[in-house]
């Protein structure tokens, strides 16, 4: 059943290329520092793995903490220029240095004591001043996808383009770090570790946020908040009253836990197939069935609404983890059983990437909508600072978590640059780590989005009435 929102153009396709090349150059840097920025510091600035655990434990605390903050900031002011796309165009030349700061912390410092005070100190002011820019205008650009349209078939074309960039941008990076570390291991090339980070940091801080900057320019928002100015108590209380949204909150907290395992895909591949490029084999086939996957949308909607078409593929995806795991118990370092099978296991769980991306966010979009329609309130700053702060989970928590692991199964660390052989038995434990966690989680997740109930004919009756209430301001 349609609603008449869905019967008007109101976003161009310009535009709408233009917020997903923004999302690429954001993500480009945000998979660089939440994928390889562990790596950096243990292996490459040389500070030891218990600081790095510490530090990333308390970033993903004070990220919790500040990033609602900033929403309840964004959604209290004024907003007649456009209050989303002016903190983009302020914040971004910031966030740019600071991406770029991070990984010139050896060239700035000689050092090799892995306790070094100074090292620290600059691992703090540049980490916590990217974390800071960085949850800023991510939620407002998160936001902005809910407001830049009222078309729920526009709201999802969009953010398909922005997650088909998100997915080229991020696998640059996760082609282009492997193969760089690798060719810094070989004698052949005279390119060490701290060169390839370097080149890569300074790549995501100038083109990168680059790019992201463009949605803070040629973006447009079009719907807006009725009052000039929304008290904060009102606005707490429309997100505590928020049932759709705190279930969705819910089920993005436990799937962030599965960052633990993802952020061990880096040693698994290094430790115990011994070289990183081989992501780049086992992920390249999954890359290009993820792109045609979004096609799968349109398909699954003309059968089942989004929290059903949700449900069925978190279960499908968990059941062949699990799978792939008790395999892997076996034939865990063994290359010729283990290539195939990540390959034929992500193939599958990339069929349903286009679903995973898409459709969450569109839920999200859809219980902002739905606070303006009980409360009269708009929460897009709030709901998407608190969608972050439960990402940040799986950024810094988890990698802070991820640190205290490898001390715990006996990771041993590089002492100079140089890749370090680990026992049979970490190798295993590391398998364990990175197969079996995301599989639990991804069950997990599953279970408050049973009781989301924006769907059919509470969906429907939801956009007529709120295009009725929006006539002076669209």
């Amino acid at each position: 059943m349609e609603n008449s929102y869905e019967n008007k153009k109101h976003l161009s396709r310009r535009e709408q290329i233009i917020y997903g090349i923004s999302n690429g150059g954001q993500v480009f840097g945000y998979s660089l520092v939440t994928s390889y920025l562990m790596y950096f510091y243990i292996n490459v600035f040389l500070i030891d793995a218990k600081i790095i655990s510490l530090i990333f434990l308390l970033g993903g605390i004070w990220d919790i903490i500040n990033n609602p903050l900033i929403g309840i900031f964004i959604d209290h002011k004024e907003n007649k220029a456009g209050k989303l796309t002016s903190i983009i165009r302020k914040i971004t030349p910031i966030q740019a240095v600071a991406t770029s700061l991070i990984f010139l912390g050896p060239v700035f410092i000689k050092d090799n004591s892995n306790i070094s005070a100074t090292k620290i100190t600059y691992l703090l002011i540049t980490y916590f001043l990217w974390e800071f820019m960085y949850s800023i205008t991510d939620v407002a650009f998160g936001g902005l996808v809910a407001v830049i349209t009222p078309n729920p078939i526009e709201r999802q074309k969009t953010i398909s383009t922005a997650n088909i960039c998100m997915q080229l941008a991020s696998s640059l990076v996760f082609v282009a770090v492997p193969l760089l570390i690798d060719v810094s291991k070989s004698d052949k090339f005279n390119i060490s570790l701290l060169s390839v980070f370097v080149v890569i940091g300074l790549s995501a801080g100038i083109v990168g946020i680059g790019l992201f900057s463009l949605s803070g320019y040629f973006v447009k928002e079009r719907i807006q908040q009725t009052k000039t100015v929304q008290p904060i108590k009102e606005l707490l209380i429309s997100v505590a009253k928020n049932k759709p949204l705190v279930l969705l909150l819910l089920s993005n907290l436990i799937s962030s836990f599965s960052g633990i395992g993802f952020a061990f895909s880096t040693y698994y591949y290094l430790d115990v197939l011994g070289y990183a490029s081989m992501s780049i084999l086992v992920e390249t086939p999954a890359f290009v069935i993820s792109l045609f996957s979004y096609s799968l949308i349109k398909v699954a909607k003309k059968q089942l609404n989004n929290k059903k078409i949700i449900i069925l593929s978190y279960l499908c995806i968990s059941t062949f983890r699990f799978l792939v795991f008790f395999i892997g118990l076996k034939y865990y370092s063994n290359l010729k059983v283990m290539v195939p099978l990540l390959i034929g296991s992500n193939c599958i769980v990339a069929i349903f990437g286009g679903i995973n991306n898409v459709l969450p966010i569109e839920l999200l979009t859809e219980a902002t909508d739905y606070a303006e329609w009980k409360t009269g309130v708009r929460t897009e700053g709030i709901a998407f600072s608190l969608k972050n702060s439960v990402v940040k989970v799986y950024g810094t928590l988890a990698q802070g978590f991820a640190a205290v692991l490898l001390n715990v199964i006996g990771y041993i660390p590089s002492a100079s640059s140089e890749i370090t052989t680990q026992a049979d038995g970490v190798q295993k434990k590391i398998w364990i780590i990175f197969s079996l966690i995301p599989a639990v989680i991804g069950m997990l997740s599953v279970i408050p989005l049973a009781f989301y109930n924006i769907v059919d004919k509470e969906r429907n009756n939801m956009f007529e009435e709120l295009k009725e209430s929006r006539k002076n301001i669209i």
